[in-house]
């Protein structure tokens, strides 16, 4: 559910009110109801604006439709391999593949906690070795996967100076060269068969950073930049239509991942819940449109050209929204010492 306080929902109750194609319908006699008549000023503009939300309404749903082939998918057909499965936005998204009885594969260093029927794969995706073996595994269990939902993260919110080589190092292994160990081991069979979707998870600070998160801001600018030559490569190298490609840059999610983050404008950059991440993931997957984005909250899609402005705009925008200190008081996922993610990541990995 969209936070009520964000103006993400009042846009929402707009587009399904005054926005919605059929609004006019009802606008238009309640003024011949009235007493206005077809020459009067409010009556014209109400014509004018029902005939422009009309065209462009049935404009875009044109459009829509000749980014879609062949109708809905069949997800008989499909193996879902979500990376990160184990917990937050992965889990949520996990099991509810798993409830409409959807195959689904769990990458993850934990096992997965579930009474849903999700197959579970230890896996250090920071690690090829790794990532061959379990993909052999499931290959032989369940079948080759065709959706592939790049979505294993860490995150230490140091600054740069109190950041180790190793932190930094681990966090580009996790967050990126995790996803071009699963394309480079997935992407063949899906090229071969023209079929398939990967999904890469970015973050709206791969698109522009703040303070303190220099190497995860990092991580997901290589992941923007990496899926972005996928897309690319898939139309014009391999020239395969039947493989999907959807690229997912959020905000802040309530999954605890930036536990202690504090938004100063929250109306205007409200935190998403992770539902609201998993309905649009799986309704991309369902389209079957070739290039698709997953940008959430509404500001997110003003990111990009606030990262192109001047710097003094860029300092002036960081100061207001409050991304300057958001993260002087992130303590991180289960963190009552303020212990990092990355740290309890591996401490969890060590004691399997």
């Amino acid at each position: 559910m969209v936070n009520r306080r964000s103006i993400d929902f009042w846009l929402q109750m707009l587009d399904a009110s005054v926005f919605h194609v059929s609004f006019p319908f009802f606008l238009i006699p309640c003024l011949k109801l009235y007493g206005f008549s077809n020459d009067s000023m409010p009556f014209i503009i109400a014509a004018v604006y029902g005939v422009t939300l009309f065209s462009v309404k049935t404009a875009y749903s044109f459009h829509e439709r000749s980014q879609r082939q062949g109708g809905k998918i069949d997800w008989e057909d499909e193996v879902v391999l979500i990376t990160g499965g184990a917990s937050g936005i992965g889990y949520l998204l996990a099991e509810s593949l798993a409830i409409r009885r959807i195959t689904v594969v769990v990458l993850d260093v934990l096992p997965v906690q579930s009474s849903l029927d999700i197959e579970s794969f230890i896996c250090d995706v920071s690690n090829p070795e790794d990532i061959a073996r379990a993909a052999k595994e499931i290959r032989e269990e369940i079948g080759e996967p065709t959706i592939l939902v790049n979505n294993a993260g860490i995150v230490n919110g140091r600054s740069i100076l109190d950041l180790s080589i190793q932190d930094i190092k681990k966090t580009m292994d996790v967050n990126f060269l995790g996803q071009a160990y699963t394309i480079k081991e997935f992407l063949p069979d899906m090229i071969k068969n023209n079929h398939g979707h990967i999904i890469s998870v970015s973050s709206a600070m791969g698109i522009m950073a703040a303070p303190q998160i220099a190497d995860y801001a990092a991580s997901k600018a290589a992941v923007k930049s990496f899926h972005e030559t996928l897309e690319s490569e898939i139309k014009y190298v391999y020239k395969t239509p039947g493989v999907k490609t959807t690229l997912v840059c959020c905000g802040k999610v309530e999954t605890g991942m930036f536990k202690g983050v504090m938004e100063r404008l929250p109306f205007f950059t409200p935190t998403l819940e992770p539902l609201e991440v998993v309905r649009s993931l799986i309704a991309t997957m369902e389209q079957k449109r070739g290039r698709n984005q997953i940008m959430l909250p509404l500001y997110v899609h003003f990111v990009p050209l606030v990262s192109i402005m001047p710097a003094w705009f860029q300092d002036l925008a960081r100061r207001y929204s409050g991304a300057d200190k958001a993260m002087e008081t992130f303590v991180g996922k289960n963190h009552p010492e303020g212990k990092g993610n990355a740290v309890v990541a591996e401490e969890s990995k060590k004691s399997i």
